[in-house]
């Protein structure tokens, strides 16, 4: 499979193959994100989720988590991030 060019880090790299189950937005995601990027997100999901305290079950809470989640892969508008950096440790 071709390399995909990642906006996020701006390389060339190895392009996602899992299902990803995002509906619309996956095929975006695909043609525009490397496998480590996403790699990296699905790790700043679990913070976004804890941090925001995000009910996953109601619709505003997913749409959180895309908010956040189009803006640490860059494909959307920045977002404030600070909560999330401020409690952020490197394990």
């Amino acid at each position: 499979m071709a390399a995909v060019q990642c906006v996020k880090c701006g390389k060339a790299g190895e392009p996602i193959t899992d299902p990803l189950f995002m509906g619309r937005l996956e095929s975006e995601i695909k043609a525009n994100v490397c496998k480590s990027c996403w790699r990296e997100w699905e790790g700043m999901k679990v913070m976004v989720i804890n941090e925001y305290q995000v009910n996953l079950g109601e619709e505003s809470g997913r749409e959180l988590v895309k908010k956040h989640m189009r803006a640490f892969l860059k494909l959307g508008e920045a977002v404030d991030s600070s909560k999330l950096q401020d409690n952020y440790k490197p394990v």
